[in-house]
């Protein structure tokens, strides 16, 4: 049956409707895109959006086409993280804690009274490398770190790293690829001046085609940092504030060039008062636990020594382990907690007479 004149005027009508709709959608993104931001004071921009906008325009695979709109939706900037004085203060209680890491601390000790010297207080330092014996705390320093300095902290473990595609993102033309490790932290952070740890650099996988410390030669050098381009986004991002920090058992293993760009910080295993102090410190953040009101405020002169001799990350593991074992001993109702040496069982691989390995209370 024909459609009547009046049911061709409301079939037009609602298609006129609907064209008109999505223009106006599209008119107001457009004008959304074209928007002029007034940076705030002390902001720091990380990309150009006029330079997104044209990928965007020139986009058609509907992944990468959203992740663009998504960097369109974005603030293009981000606040460079300060200080206050007191920060000194809390600089001297992260020493305390980390007697072995003094060198570090002194260090960002003189940038920040040299920051101090204009406002905002800003702290700038060279890319680090804290090169030591595994387990002597570097990752649990650097995270401490970043709290102090009231900045965000992100963490590479090179050891699983097997290509620069991980780091800076790969070529959008593959369709597996992504934004990399890099960009995605600095979309993610609070701040334009992150600290990103290079958790086990000497550990990363060397290939000549895919080398994931490729992308490290430009990111190291502030200068080539303010012009990173992640593979897959093909968008310039500034990245000149990041504050790099990188951890190796063997410094010897990472490439001349990548450890020259570094500042090389050799951490030894804390002395044995540092570590008596560090058992302290990691007992105290255990009773942060909601479980950790049941247990003593105070940890035994004894277990702290036996604990004192393992190192830091072994002991924690060691401490949380013997916690365990009070609360298996102790009687149901009886609070507080107390952790007593017997309660520390050291796991050890030295061979008995049987042959095998064994728990020894050392």
């Amino acid at each position: 049956m024909a459609k009547s004149t009046f049911e061709n005027f409301i079939e037009k009508a609602e298609l006129n409707e609907t064209h008109s709709s999505n223009l106006l959608e599209e008119e107001t993104y457009s004008a959304k895109r074209e928007r002029v931001a007034v940076i705030p004071k002390n902001h720091h921009i990380i990309y150009d959006k006029s330079v997104v906008t044209r990928e965007y325009d020139k986009e058609v695979s509907g992944k990468r086409k959203k992740i663009l709109r998504d960097l369109l939706e974005e603030p293009n900037h981000k606040p460079i993280a300060s200080f206050e004085n007191e920060i000194i203060d809390d600089l001297d209680k992260l020493g305390k804690k980390f007697g072995n890491f003094s060198d570090v601390i002194n260090l960002c000790k003189n940038a920040l009274w040299l920051g101090s010297l204009e406002a905002p207080k800003l702290f700038s330092i060279p890319p680090l490398l804290l090169s030591g014996p595994p387990g002597v705390g570097k990752t649990r320093f650097i995270s401490e770190l970043a709290a102090v300095l009231g900045t965000d902290f992100f963490s590479l473990d090179f050891s699983t790293v097997s290509s620069s595609f991980v780091v800076a993102g790969g070529a959008s033309s593959w369709s597996e690829s992504k934004p990399g490790f890099v960009s995605n932290s600095m979309r993610n952070s609070r701040y334009a001046n992150p600290i990103i740890m290079l958790d086990e650099l000497d550990k990363a996988s060397v290939d000549s085609r895919h080398d994931p410390m490729g992308p490290m030669y430009s990111l190291l050098e502030k200068h080539t940092a303010k012009r990173f381009v992640d593979e897959y986004l093909e968008i310039p991002f500034d990245l000149s504030s990041v504050i790099w920090i990188a951890s190796a058992n063997y410094p010897e293993r990472i490439p001349q060039p990548i450890r020259s760009r570094m500042l090389e910080i050799p951490i030894s295993n804390p002395t044995s008062e540092q570590s008596k102090t560090i058992i302290s410190s990691i007992y105290k953040e255990l009773l942060l636990n909601p479980w950790g009101k049941h247990f003593s405020v105070e940890l035994d002169t004894k277990v702290i020594e036996k604990l004192s001799k393992l190192p830091p990350r072994i002991a924690r593991i060691q401490l949380e382990n013997a916690m365990a074992n009070a609360v298996r001993r102790s009687k149901a109702k009886v609070r507080p907690v107390v952790i007593l040496p017997k309660d520390v069982l050291i796991s050890s691989t030295k061979p008995k007479s049987k042959g095998m390995g064994f728990l020894a209370e050392i």
